[in-house]
């Protein structure tokens, strides 16, 4: 599910596939240095993917009536850290806080939180204020979700990536923007969204909750890799256990757009080791990958993410898919050069 790369630089300093479709979209439109705050009622409440947005109905610098159109994040990113959709009912007075367009007043801003009358803080881009106590896992099988700060504490390890040059020079040119494509691992592993884990003797099955839709990679605990399998957007995974943690070995993936995440591509030689562990505590797994391209990447290239136990979350239905024009609604909004 492709969302997010620029705005993600800021949040940092704070098999068998079922393959979704999903957009991003750089982010460098919002300036993310300020804060606003847009104090009025709701309007309308667009729940859609891959961005939702709340517009906010306020008065402008003119003194006029006037609606600005805040965006969210996709609807099961918002559903980990608990956004109540049915709290922001049209009518609804609310204070919107958010990051302003560098176009200045009347374009599209990126909403932090929204706060109530009632003083509750629904948070949007910005992590839940609320506690959150978790459970032990019994082992890595269980339900699990990352932190909106895990989130981006990942896509800023990836901004530092050593990438090349050529590297660069695709990011740059931001092809993936706007267009509902499907991720592929790392990036679909360290989105903060539902990821379950299955294990079998023969195999492990992780399934992946892309906004609606299910990402599925198999796991095949053998001791190696067909010589025959065919290239795949998840590749081909492989695993072993050493001790209690789940060592997972992909290869045969398929050249992609943004397979080494934030518009970066990769090559068809990528090739990932990832290792799960439960914590000490056992309420979070310990979630490690390393990266080789050689197409891509000066170097091999490494991330640590841990992920919340989340019994308590399902998979989202009936959130829809993409939807190829809200992944361009950004466009609109995109301050003249």
């Amino acid at each position: 599910m492709r969302r997010l790369p620029t705005a993600l630089y800021a949040l940092a300093a704070i098999t068998p596939i079922a393959a979704p479709a999903f957009a991003h979209h750089s982010q460098a439109m919002f300036d993310t240095s300020q804060e606003i705050l847009i104090e009025g009622t709701v309007s309308r409440f667009d729940w859609v993917n891959p961005h939702m947005y709340l517009i906010v109905e306020t008065k402008g610098p003119d003194g006029k009536p006037a609606l600005v159109e805040g965006e969210g994040l996709g609807i099961t990113q918002a559903l980990v850290d608990g956004l109540d959709r049915e709290a922001l009912k049209p009518g609804t007075p609310v204070v919107m806080r958010a990051n302003p367009n560098r176009g200045g007043w009347g374009k599209q801003v990126r909403i932090m939180d929204v706060t109530t009358e009632d003083g509750e803080v629904h948070p949007f881009y910005a992590a839940n204020r609320r506690t959150r106590t978790l459970t032990p896992a019994e082992s890595l099988e269980g339900h699990w979700a990352p932190s909106r700060a895990g989130f981006g504490a990942a896509m800023g390890a990836m901004a530092r990536w050593p990438v090349t040059p050529e590297g660069r020079a695709a990011q740059a040119a931001l092809a993936d923007d706007g267009i509902c494509n499907p991720d592929s691992p790392p990036v679909l592993s360290v989105f903060d969204e539902l990821r379950t884990i299955e294990l079998g003797d023969d195999e492990v099955v992780m399934q992946f909750d892309n906004t609606g839709d299910r990402s599925t990679r198999v796991v095949h605990m053998t001791a190696a890799h067909p010589a025959d399998v065919q290239p795949s957007l998840d590749g081909h995974s492989i695993g072993r256990w050493e001790g209690e943690t789940l060592v997972i070995d992909t290869t045969a993936f398929e050249a992609d757009s943004s397979g080494l995440g934030l518009n970066v591509p990769a090559g068809p030689r990528k090739h990932m080791v990832e290792r799960l562990t439960l914590t000490d505590e056992r309420t979070r797994l310990r979630y490690e990958v390393t990266v080789d391209d050689p197409d891509f990447l000066t170097g091999p290239a490494t991330l640590t993410q841990q992920w919340d136990h989340r019994p308590d979350l399902e998979f989202a239905q009936n959130t829809g898919a993409c939807d190829p024009e809200v992944a361009r609604r950004y466009k609109d909004h995109v301050p003249a050069q």
